[in-house]
């Protein structure tokens, strides 16, 4: 007996290095950088916090939608991890900038 083709599909982890899902974790590591540089000026180093949060929330919530619109479109739990991962280097990013910033500030005054 075959299984059915009503079951879940599985998703294909080989997927998160195609253009597309590269693709997603630019685009979410640029908004996680952007956000945090904006929101860093507010909360100080827990804006980079709230930033990952927003910018991988955001990408989760655009996944969803799609699979609710009923337009052919389907929520892609592959590209939920590659949004996930790109707003954690963003946001990774931004902090490794701040601490060689702030470094190389203070050994100039020094």
């Amino acid at each position: 007996m075959l299984p059915s083709s009503g079951l879940p599909k599985i998703p294909d982890w080989t997927e998160l290095f195609s253009p597309d899902k590269v693709a997603h974790f630019g685009a979410y590591a640029i908004f996680a950088l952007l956000l945090s540089l904006e929101l860093y000026q507010i909360y100080s180093r827990r804006g980079i916090a709230y930033s990952i949060f927003v910018a991988a929330a955001f990408g989760a919530l655009m996944e969803v939608l799609q699979g609710l619109t009923g337009l052919g479109r389907e929520a892609d739990y592959v590209d939920m991890v590659a949004n996930l991962i790109g707003a954690v280097v963003g946001g990774l990013v931004f902090w490794l900038a701040l601490l060689l910033y702030t470094k190389a500030y203070s050994a100039e005054r020094a």
